[in-house]
């Protein structure tokens, strides 16, 4: 059965899915079990094994790919599972199983391909020469990365292809508002490319594709910094950096703004809030792509006129689902 296909009333279930996250708990009992968090292409829910033993515990482990029967119920709104037996294939069983290990990522709803070459195009129109040269460095160097890796681990856009998923979208955004903003003094170059990079450090603070963990750079730097330092070290190595005075040439520094400014406030974790025009552009509307896919994705795990779960990212806020999926 795939996870989209789950009914809360349903009973004796088999599912076969790969583990995202694992979380030890204990219960009022005293007794320990464990939330899985598991995924297919089709979804994603959460599981629990309740009085897991140490070898349960261990048992799991992130991206492995586990087969469960279980019982559906519903949890504050939400479906979730309750395991009775589990089997976890070990890779070369998963080959013999006939498992194909691209069912169990969720991907962007978009044409990566195509898309990518509309991506380019619109980077070709940037008539500023340091944004773009740095920018097309960067794009190209780290290519198949940023066509695959997710834009985070659990806040938006976590599926493969969500970081060029969300970075397109910006940029989308933003030239769709440009004709409405003629009257203002507007960089939109400096909006596009930091559109585009602004969260590039994310190949780099994710371990791989799947998104199931941070790397030590991203633990210790974050994905801000790392961007911010890849920017920094392309630019320098196309000789860019500096001004023939021996100052760093200001388009470069404003490229690195966009980047660092890009969550908005420090609270969010900008190391500097925006104090550029094209810098509340950039953070305004990846604010608003992430809320939009958090919101809906919530949405999409109950029936029409229920309501979400609390959304930690919304302020525990809960959401109404008034739409009918029948005329979608």
């Amino acid at each position: 059965m795939k996870i989209v296909e789950i009914k809360s009333s349903d009973k004796n279930i088999v599912v076969t899915a790969r583990v995202e996250k694992i979380v030890l708990s204990t219960g009022s009992n005293g007794m320990n079990y464990l939330i899985i968090h598991l995924v297919d292409k089709t979804g994603r829910v959460e599981a629990r094994l309740w009085n897991a033993t140490i070898e349960d515990k261990e048992a799991f482990k992130a991206n492995q790919i586990v087969r469960i029967e279980a019982i559906a119920n519903l949890y504050r709104n939400q479906i979730q599972l309750k395991i009775n037996q589990y089997k976890i294939y070990a890779p070369d069983e998963c080959e013999a199983a006939g498992i194909n290990l691209q069912d169990f990522n969720m991907s962007a709803p978009i044409n990566i391909e195509e898309n990518w070459n509309n991506f380019l195009m619109i980077l070709e129109e940037v008539k500023n020469p340091i944004y773009k040269k740095i920018t097309k460095a960067i794009l190209l160097e780290l290519k198949e990365d940023f066509l695959s890796f997710p834009a985070a681990m659990t806040i938006h856009h976590n599926v493969v292809g969500g970081l060029f998923w969300h970075s397109y979208t910006l940029v989308r955004n933003a030239k769709s508002i440009r004709g409405n903003y003629g009257y203002a003094n507007i960089d939109w170059d400096l909006v596009i490319c930091g559109s585009i990079l602004h969260d590039i450090g994310k190949i780099i603070e994710l371990t791989d594709i799947s998104g199931t963990d941070y790397s030590l750079e991203g633990k210790l730097l974050g994905h801000i910094s790392i961007g911010n330092t890849i920017v920094y070290n392309t630019a320098k190595e196309l000789e860019l950096l500096y001004n023939s005075d021996g100052t760093q040439n200001s388009d470069v520094t404003k490229l690195q703004h966009m980047i660092i400014a890009s969550h908005g406030k420090n609270e969010y974790g900008s190391p500097i809030e925006p104090v550029l025009l094209e810098a509340v552009i950039l953070s305004t509307f990846d604010n608003l792509d992430a809320r939009i896919f958090k919101i809906n994705e919530e949405l999409n795990k109950v029936g029409q006129d229920d309501w979400s779960a609390r959304i930690s990212s919304e302020e525990g806020k809960m959401f109404l689902n008034h739409f009918d999926p029948q005329k979608k």
